[in-house]
């Protein structure tokens, strides 16, 4: 038990890391470039994506001594992928059916992608092999 309070922990530091460089990108594209919302959240997604793969396998889950790119990143990358799809879709739900400002409507929907990229990770894309 102590050893996932720990793994929590440290997910929940690179996932602020993660959510200040994707939300200053997503605010950066969404207000001030004026880019679609979805648009400014996927490009801020894949940069987010290589600061949180390489956080995570080295300092949070560290499932091999060396990082993985080939094998690991593809399981990372496609539970990251689902995680956007999903997150996409909820956005564009809350922005075009209630009405609810792109900004407010993700701030909103963060912990949700947080709870399941977690999940992904520890118990699939990085975990350990036995």
């Amino acid at each position: 038990m102590h050893k996932l309070k720990i793994e929590v922990t440290k997910f929940m530091f690179v996932g602020a890391a993660n959510f200040v460089l994707t939300f200053v990108v997503f605010t950066v594209l969404l207000k001030m470039m004026g880019l679609h919302y979805l648009l400014s959240l996927t490009i801020a997604w894949v940069v987010g994506m290589f600061l949180s793969y390489t956080l995570n396998f080295t300092w949070v889950f560290k499932p091999e001594q060396q990082i993985q790119f080939r094998t690991r990143f593809a399981k990372f990358f496609f539970a990251g992928l689902l995680s956007l799809l999903l997150n996409m879709a909820a956005l564009d739900y809350f922005v075009e059916n209630m009405r609810i400002d792109s900004f407010y409507a993700q701030s909103g929907l963060i912990p949700f992608v947080v709870a399941f990229n977690f999940i992904t990770a520890k118990f699939w894309s990085l975990r350990r092999n036995s």
